[in-house]
């Protein structure tokens, strides 16, 4: 299944859709970086997609509390 870029500021967040599902890419870490992906509703994409504020703030919250994010979509398969 494609992915399309949707929203993209590098080193803060990418947005992508796959099909019919959205995913925020968020880097998170200090010294090792890696790359948390956070399902979102297509009612959140759009409304970032019209503000990206939205996307920066949920970025920013995703970013600061890692943990609180997570999900089965983050997890080694």
């Amino acid at each position: 299944m494609e992915k399309i870029t949707l929203d993209e500021n590098v080193w803060s967040h990418t947005l992508y859709k796959q099909g019919s599902s959205y995913v925020l890419s968020v880097p998170c870490g200090g010294t090792a970086v890696y790359e948390l992906h956070v399902p979102l509703d297509e009612v959140t994409a759009e409304a970032g997609m019209k503000d990206p504020r939205l996307l920066e703030l949920l970025a920013t919250s995703v970013r600061q509390d890692p943990a609180a994010h997570r999900t089965y979509l983050n997890q080694p398969h």
